[in-house]
């Protein structure tokens, strides 16, 4: 069991996606754009997930995705914040 709130991979993501090499010769591009994805992207490993939910949905205003997962069995949330607002509130709470 965690005893704090871990974040990993804190970063923004402009929407540009870089295809790799394998697949440039299919898409005939070396990068594509997906307005979906802009915002500012991390995983979280709560200490406690009920919590975490809770305050997600009760703090972020602006469009968000907050997806519950297993990373190798590890369970861990994939969260992207597209507010600037809601990202510098989430970042004074859990970092």
């Amino acid at each position: 069991m965690r005893t704090k709130t871990e974040v990993f991979y804190w970063k923004y993501n402009d929407g540009w996606l870089d295809i790799p090499l394998v697949l440039q010769a299919k898409y005939k591009a070396t990068r594509e754009f997906n307005k979906e994805l802009i915002g500012w992207h991390c995983w979280v490993y709560p200490a406690d997930d009920i919590e975490f939910e809770k305050w997600m949905k009760k703090n972020m205003k602006g469009k968000y995705d907050c997806t519950h997962r297993f990373n190798s069995g590890d369970p861990m949330y994939t969260v992207l914040i597209c507010d600037d607002e809601d990202a510098t509130l989430f970042k004074l709470m859990w970092m």
